[in-house]
């Protein structure tokens, strides 16, 4: 068994690595995380706040992929369950939340605050969602002041912008694993093109990890085209993609 599947999945390990090349250009066109570090700082310096972060909703974890300000450098990369904190209720009901007196609220984990290094005394935090309303993680707006903008204002019009920021991170971060196991179905089935295995997999896949195996798959399709054919579709690929990026209104 093991001398079959070797051979077979050599052919399908170069086109792995040809849709990861193609998906590299078209799903992260810009920085993401120094887009969302300036979303962070924009935000602070608008509301006077001590610190601003950006957490990305991962199942049912917060992920901090983005923060300016105090304990800053400290929350980014922490993984929170969304069981804990005002943030996590936040992501749990996708309903803005302004919490003066922190200590009096029994959804503030004050653990997580000294763990980062710096204990808020007030939080404004706004869900991210997408155009379906589904929540894509939240900003949290620690010990706001007398900014520029009314804060809550200002945080909503981050959050939209943030939105097509967190939805790529999220179909990245679902991309690796969706890969692997298209290539493991494709050698056990004795098939030799990942796209079939790509779009067998998004029929038995929930949204949206199967938009993401579709458009792996279609990807996988365009790898086979002649090459003057794969430059155009790049270009309206891109093309496409910067129509469809928000620009920022504030």
């Amino acid at each position: 068994m093991h001398n079959v599947a070797v051979p077979a999945a050599r052919p399908l390990a170069r086109q792995l690595a040809e849709i990861a090349d193609s998906l590299g250009p078209v799903m992260a066109p810009v920085d993401q995380r120094r887009q969302l570090d300036d979303l962070c700082a924009t935000v602070r310096i608008a509301t006077g706040a001590a610190s601003v972060s950006i957490a990305r909703l991962d199942g049912d974890e917060l992920w901090y992929e983005a923060a300016d300000g105090r304990g800053g450098a400290e929350v980014i990369g922490l993984r929170l369950p969304t069981s804990r904190g005002i943030a996590g209720y936040v992501a749990r009901t996708g309903q803005s939340l302004v919490v003066d007196r922190v200590e009096a609220d029994p959804r503030f984990a004050r653990d997580v605050a000294e763990r980062v290094g710096y204990v808020p005394e007030s939080l404004l935090v706004v869900p991210v969602t997408d155009a379906g309303d589904d929540v894509l993680g939240v900003i949290s707006v620690l010990d706001r002041t007398t900014g520029a903008g009314d804060p809550l204002a200002v945080t909503s019009a981050a959050a939209r912008v943030a939105a097509p920021v967190l939805a790529v991170a999220g179909a990245i971060s679902r991309l690796g694993p969706l890969l692997v196991r298209a290539v493991a179905d494709a050698v056990e089935a004795d098939e030799p093109q990942l796209a079939t295995a790509l779009r067998r997999l998004a029929a038995e896949t929930d949204e949206p990890a199967a938009e993401v195996a579709e458009f792996a798959a279609v990807l996988a399709e365009v790898r086979l085209l002649p090459p003057a054919a794969q430059r155009t579709i790049g270009r309206m690929l891109r093309d496409a993609i910067t129509l469809a990026t928000p620009r920022r209104r504030w």
